[in-house]
């Protein structure tokens, strides 16, 4: 140690020897294994007797070589946000000068100097120990590369960066929020042995960019003022920066997105400028030990995708040329997509044809892997092509199966839905498809399975509704497929006993919680917790965020259980009073609490394009029945929403009674899940009561009585105006901007508003609200998206001799203006403004009264 620091720990052990003694008790020793807790507890009693500060301890750092500029300033920041000096060594020093701390990242010179320590054999396994030595104490953190799933083998050995991250959180530092760490200091630094090995080699995150989120604009080229907006676009990267930190974090080796274009901005999106700006994201990430992944469609046309096929003939030459822009840029693989969108497709040989000439490609002229998605979608049939298990017709989405096995396959299931449970969307009952898609392939090819943690397009974070059993789910899945592996389930004949390679997951969007399901998810990938049991298990995923909570620990982790349980009960399975209904359809509390627009109105409608579970709307009490919508009993979805509000609110009410407990530096994560839990217990109440306004009117008979409805409607109306006052708390905390990622604009995506827009104007609430005073008939009723611009992208679409682009046109002009044609097939031309003219005002019979 330093002369003057000695002097002060001198001053503080005497300190602490008379607190020993005059206390009568050993400060070594405390509750449920806490001794650290309660000698760090002396220490900072024993400096404030003395009046003496606390001692910085000075750290001394030697890194691998091997290891960019960008993780080295990381890792002193975090250091020094915990209050310690740091001194950087030279990466080829063999002595080192006195310091309180010496910490050696990734096999260094001075490491060798120390007694070796077994560090396991697995690609990306790391270690983590500490020792002391002469007064010092000595951190060791080192790991191991990837080996044969390593894509980039020239950057660090992202073993030690995970090591090193261990390290940090060991240390008080927790990566929860990807654009924001949390800083919780340790009172005395921890002794350490760790060992692990991922139970997965591949990892991935993706970033769904076809949706306006957070990192939208940066990883698409763009500023906030669009793709000529160079210096708003650097201002983005640090955001970027902190995500690939949050990656490595979190276990991670692989992150990717979706690129995009549209005709208004072409010229960029094809521009060398654009190639440039790839490039510096994909280095940035390479210097985090990261491949890059870029989903870059051959014809899938939906929602802005940058797509390889631009014009009738020529299409290898078009696949290849694509391909080569695409690695001009310096992505380690690539990603495609079947069919021209979710539920369109060319024919089967065709789409089989591309793959192939895509996955050969990029295999034979760069020496990297193709990856395309398997979506869950149904009704769609391969052609000529039969099911290798059943015999029957195959689904045109198992048909990479005939693909070239360099084809790696992403098996794909939406929402929260898991792969045993039922299912309401997407025409599935169920995934048990999908997870027999993974059994078939295993061993035959890469498989990854592709789950999400937020949906966004009204179903979730949009609304917002907080819903952990996205995690759960999640956890529960990879628990499912491990058992699938080391039950023999995986593989079929000759690949019996296989193996699938990992997952990755599809993230969209972390305000409002949603960061919560993205750690257990990304974690599992790499621990799913096989020696524990289902509750244990979901009870150690949440622990990075739970052990922030000091004395409340405990109680936080069985409530979010309790809110867990409540979300899967009510919102899923829709058991109310314990008794869960043989089918969930029309009786799942999601149908009513997502949100509503008019395209999914219109899915429900039509019968198809549905891609949210389906409710009994307020139209169908009213005897005003849409083509193909059902009722259900009216007391069966009373007793529903009641308990739904009933058991938010308890839950929530409990976890704000933990709020004394709470250390400051975990108050705003907790006050985070705090609102997210009010605003959806909220929800459930507007919901329910807007439900009992119309059906305490009663139409049928002569009776003008609306006190009962009154009464309802006044608290669907005070459910949205707390509601209001959530949402303004909220958004003030947001860590990107709020004119970024909630605002009404132009942005790279075939949406012209932020993916919390929706939240900062309560769309949905005020919509339902709406539906239930003025009962429209039109499901265009404040529509706010483009369905051309979202399904083909802008411009013209022809599809044969077939315009429709010019089809709209004509019939929005038929009608007069404000038609509900012309509602319904373009997005209004300003920013919607809530609530709408006068609805505040009806119905007729309508008296506002005190809350």
């Amino acid at each position: 140690m330093l002369p003057g620091i000695a002097s002060r720990w001198l001053l503080l052990l005497l300190a602490l020897v008379l607190v020993s003694c005059g206390g009568g008790s050993d400060p070594s020793t405390g509750i449920a294994g806490e001794p650290q807790a309660n000698a760090g507890s002396a220490r900072q009693a024993a400096a404030e007797s003395l009046q003496v500060p606390l001692p910085s301890p000075l750290w001394s750092l030697q890194f691998n070589s091997r290891i960019p500029a960008t993780p080295r300033q990381r890792i002193r920041q975090h250091l020094e946000s915990l209050g310690y000096q740091v001194r950087l060594l030279d990466d080829s020093a063999t002595t080192a000068p006195a310091s309180d701390v010496l910490w050696l990242i990734g096999t260094t010179p001075l490491q060798q100097t120390l007694p070796e320590a077994d560090l396991p054999a697995a690609p990306e396994a790391f270690q983590v120990q500490s020792r002391q030595q002469g007064g010092q104490r000595i951190y060791l953190t080192r790991g191991h590369d990837g080996a044969e799933y390593d894509l980039t083998p020239h950057g660090p050995q992202i073993g030690d960066l995970y090591a090193a991250y261990a390290l940090l959180e060991s240390l008080g530092l927790r990566f929860l929020h990807p654009l924001q760490p949390t800083v919780a200091p340790l009172d005395l630094l921890p002794d350490l042995n760790i060992s692990e090995s991922p139970h997965w080699p591949i990892r991935a995150w993706h970033i769904h960019t076809q949706h306006p989120l957070e990192l939208t604009h940066v990883l698409n080229g763009w500023g906030p003022d669009g793709p000529d907006d160079e210096a708003g676009w650097q201002a983005l990267l640090p955001e970027w920066e902190r995500f690939l930190e949050w990656a490595v974090a979190n276990r991670q080796n692989r992150v990717e997105w979706f690129l995009l274009m549209a005709q208004s901005w072409q010229t960029f999106a094809d521009s060398p400028e654009r190639q440039q700006r790839l490039q510096t994201l994909v280095q940035m990430a390479h210097d985090w030990g990261l491949a890059v992944g870029i989903d870059a469609p051959i014809a899938f046309r939906q929602q802005h995708a940058w797509i390889m096929l631009r014009e009738k003939g020529n299409e290898t030459a078009q696949i290849h040329s694509a391909i080569d822009w695409l690695m001009a840029a310096g992505f380690d693989y690539l990603e495609i997509e079947m069919g021209y969108s979710e539920f369109t497709h060319p024919s089967a040989a065709k789409m089989l044809e591309w793959m192939n000439t895509a996955t050969r490609y990029t295999a034979s002229v760069y020496g990297k892997p193709t990856y395309v998605k398997v979506h869950c979608t149904q009704d769609q049939v391969a052609q000529g092509f039969t099911d290798p298990d059943t015999g029957a017709a195959l689904n045109f989405n198992f048909l990479p199966y005939y693909a070239d096995p360099a084809l790696g396959v992403l098996p794909h299931t939406v929402q929260y839905y898991d792969l045993q449970g039922p299912v309401y969307t997407y025409g599935n009952d169920n995934f048990h498809e999908i997870r027999r898609y993974m059994q078939m392939e295993a061993g035959r090819r890469e498989v990854l399975y592709y789950p999400e943690t937020a949906y966004w397009v009204n179903f979730d974070i949009d609304v917002p509704l907080f819903l952990p059993v996205y995690a759960a789910s999640r956890l529960r899945d990879l628990r499912l497929i491990a058992a699938d592996e080391n039950e023999g389930r995986m593989g079929r004949g000759e690949h019996a006993g296989s193996r699938i390679q990992g997952q990755v997951n599809f993230s969209s969007g972390w305000e409002w919680g949603y960061w919560l399901n993205d750690v257990v998810t990304a974690r599992a990938a790499w621990n799913p917790l096989l020696e524990h049991d289902d509750a244990s298990a979901l009870q150690g995923a949440l622990l990075p965020f739970t052990s922030l909570l000091g004395t409340a620990q405990k109680d936080a982790g069985a409530l979010l259980q309790a809110w867990i349980d409540a979300n899967r009960d009510l919102l899923w399975y829709g058991t109310v009073s314990g008794q869960t209904p043989a089918n969930g359809h029309l009786r799942n509390a999601q149908a009513y609490l997502q949100g509503w627009d008019t395209w999914s109105e219109v899915g429900v409608m039509l019968g198809q394009l549905e891609t949210q579970p389906a409710k009994m709307g307020i139209q169908d009490m009213t005897g005003l029945l849409q083509p193909r919508r059902q009722k259900i009993p009216y007391r069966d979805l009373q007793a529903l929403l009641a308990e739904t509000v009933q058991r938010l609110g308890t839950i929530t009410l409990a976890w704000q009674a933990l709020s004394p407990q709470i250390p400051a530096e975990a108050t705003p994560l907790y006050d985070e899940i705090t609102d997210a839990m009010q605003i959806t217990t909220l929800r459930a109440e507007q919901v329910h009561q807007l439900y009992q306004t119309v059906a305490s009117q009663s139409v049928f008979i002569l009776n003008d009585d609306k006190t009962a409805a009154n009464l309802h409607l006044n608290r669907a109306r005070a459910a949205l105006d707390a509601a209001t006052d959530i949402v303004a708390r909220r958004e003030a905390a947001y860590r990107a901007d709020p004119e970024r990622i909630a605002n009404w604009g132009y942005n790279p995506t075939a949406y012209h508003f932020g993916y919390l827009w929706t939240v900062r104007s309560l769309y949905f609430w005020w919509r339902d609200e709406g539906r239930a005073v003025d009962r429209p008939v039109s499901p265009s009723y404040l529509n706010i998206k483009d369905p051309v611009d979202i399904a083909n992208g802008e411009g013209e679409w022809k599809e044969s001799i077939l315009n429709l682009t010019w089809l709209r046109q004509r019939l929005a002009t038929a009608f007069k203006p404000g038609n509900w044609w012309e509602e319904m097939l373009f997005e209004p031309p300003s920013e919607p403004q809530f609530p709408p003219d006068g609805l505040r005002q009806r119905p007729g019979w309508y008296v506002e009264s005190a809350p």
